[in-house]
């Protein structure tokens, strides 16, 4: 699947209802409510191989927790849409050593959550709405929606479908996925904390 040109009629808001488009950091709290940041990255993964890798053994996931979380991924991602252009969860560091306020503070708020992301650099931590911002520039929303169909589609058929998506769409999605999933934990447990 080739980069979207922007489109805005495709790139509507579909699953989100009037509340949620209007404050969607609820969406954040909802998806993260669903499952532990841990649980939520082995489903994605085991979603991933279903629906992306050709194997003899049964799949893992089962048709109706694959379309649970198919939906709530799909209201994250919608959520992220409308997150991109704010800065919600981002540390605010106003001094000349701001790295090392950064690492100290990241330190600090790894010991006192339950779980942190360990595939976000620094930089993604302090500002996890640049993972949002990047995320689309990759594809649109409306380009998500479609490779994610696609997901959902192969991990439920019982056959494998070789020529459906490209390795490289495959792994890009899956690590901006990861990369989504960890920043918007932070930012939903950082606006929970009131930071």
């Amino acid at each position: 699947m080739k980069k979207q040109a922007k489109n805005t009629s495709d790139n509507r808001i579909v699953y989100l209802d009037q509340d949620e488009i209007t404050d969607p950091v609820k969406v954040l709290h909802h998806f993260f409510s669903h499952a532990w940041l841990p649980n939520h990255l082995k489903m994605l993964k085991r979603w991933r191989n279903d629906a992306a890798l050709e194997s003899e053994e049964p799949k893992n996931c089962s048709p109706d927790s694959l379309v649970y979380h198919y939906e709530l991924t799909i209201k994250l991602i919608e959520a992220a849409w409308l997150l991109k252009r704010h800065k919600p969860g981002r540390l605010h560091f106003n001094d000349k050593r701001e790295s090392e306020l950064a690492k100290w503070y990241i330190k600090t708020e790894r010991k006192k959550l339950r779980d942190y992301p360990g595939n976000l650099s620094i930089r993604e931590i302090v500002k996890p709405s640049s993972v949002l911002k990047k995320m689309f520039r990759i594809y649109k929303l409306d380009g998500y929606r479609k490779i994610l169909h696609t997901w959902l589609h192969n991990a439920l058929s019982s056959s494998f479908i070789e020529e459906s998506l490209s390795k490289s769409e495959v792994i890009t999605v899956y690590e901006q996925l990861v990369k989504l999933f960890e920043a918007t934990w932070l930012i939903s447990e950082r606006l929970k904390e009131g930071n």
